[in-house]
């Protein structure tokens, strides 16, 4: 399978749907697209850690392309190309991975027509809605970016903090309203299911809250919450939220 590398005017051949909201978690650098049509491969940079990462977008029988294939903390541009392009290879080899993909015309010359892709950082939100159980291979600081982008769709102003700083707000978010701006501090954790949250991490961030005073703090684990851990958070009910991987699951379901 010929893969070559294209330009992003290029890329607008395909009629890509770009949301002005997009970039919070990464930027586009190159593009790649088989002789078919089939598969789009995009190479990213993270806009925090500068790290890199790519996405293939398979071609759906609706005529829209959708993420199969997303793939994080890569060390270079260069190494990003080359794990994209085999992956690419392997794809049009072994078939589609997890999707069905549409089979154009072997018309020579065809394009596709009418064809949208929403805007990468939604599409990488689309990929785990599908796949939620992915989450769990995500970097920790990737996955507080992913939340910072749901939470930015949601309406909020984000801010992320420095990995180095001390728990308890990984995330500064605010929404502002007619009456006022109300602060929240969000406390993000990548946990495996089996490795719960403890009352230890509840009173941690109350503790940061009690100090910081924003309006509300929240907890949100790709893990769950022990009996205890939500008998504590009782009692700061007013103060704090716990969300846990079924609330992340709902919220990826707007994707």
């Amino acid at each position: 399978m010929n893969i070559r590398e294209i330009s992003e005017d290029e890329l607008h051949n395909y009629d890509i749907d770009k949301n002005p909201m997009a970039g919070i978690i990464s930027t586009e650098k190159k593009w790649f697209v088989t002789s078919d049509d089939k598969l789009i491969g995009i190479v990213l940079q993270d806009n925090i850690d500068k790290d890199w990462s790519y996405l293939i977008l398979g071609l759906e029988s609706d005529n829209a392309y959708r993420a199969i294939e997303v793939k994080v903390s890569i060390n270079s541009i260069d190494e990003a190309q080359n794990i994209l392009r085999n992956s690419i290879n392997d794809i049009s080899v072994k078939g589609q991975k997890e999707e069905t993909l549409f089979e154009l015309s072997e018309e020579k010359g065809e394009k596709p027509l009418n064809l949208i892709v929403t805007n990468i950082d939604d599409e990488i939100k689309k990929y785990f809605n599908k796949h939620p159980e992915k989450l769990y291979n995500l970097h920790p600081r990737k996955f507080e970016e992913l939340i910072a982008s749901i939470l930015k769709d949601l309406g909020f102003d984000v801010e992320l903090t420095k990995a180095t700083r001390d728990g308890g707000r990984d995330i500064i978010a605010s929404i502002r309203t007619k009456v006022s701006t109300f602060l929240t501090y969000v406390e993000c954790k990548r946990y495996s299911p089996e490795n719960k949250i403890d009352v230890g991490l509840i009173r941690e961030v109350i503790g940061v809250h009690s100090i910081h005073r924003p309006a509300k703090s929240i907890i949100v684990t790709t893990s769950f919450f022990t009996k205890d851990a939500v008998k504590e958070a009782k009692t700061f009910e007013n103060q704090l939220d716990l969300k846990d991987f079924n609330d992340i699951k709902k919220w990826l379901q707007d994707y």
